[in-house]
């Protein structure tokens, strides 16, 4: 009894669902001539926008690449630069690095850390 009750209200329930879901597709299909051009005019401005977004979008992609070509080929002089220099020339980088920066650290009042304890 109870698997008959369920069974005619599924069956209830699928009939009006595909009743209001015939109304509801012929709600949006445009009857006349009129109607027919006046959708086709919209979806044309709205491929237009959407070309005009998608050019703009390429262009942005564009530069975005044009400038991570050159920032590899930048970075990429500065790492031979780097592997061909001597050791010698690196210990000079480094000591004028310290010697530049070094005064700065010194001077700091941290009288905390260099008192004996």
């Amino acid at each position: 009894m109870k698997n008959n009750v369920a069974i005619i209200l599924l069956l209830i329930l699928t009939i009006g669902l595909l009743i209001a879901q015939h109304y509801a597709i012929r709600k949006n299909v445009p009857n006349t001539e009129d109607e027919v051009i006046k959708h086709i005019t919209l979806l044309e401005s709205k491929i237009d926008s959407i070309k005009s977004v998608r050019d703009s979008l390429i262009i942005v992609c564009d530069t975005t690449k044009v400038k991570i070509i050159e920032l590899e080929k930048r970075h990429e002089t500065i790492r031979d630069s780097i592997i061909s220099q001597s050791v010698n020339s690196d210990c000079i980088v480094f000591s004028e690095y310290i010697s530049k920066y070094n005064s700065g650290l010194i001077s700091t009042n941290n009288t905390e850390s260099t008192q004996d304890r």
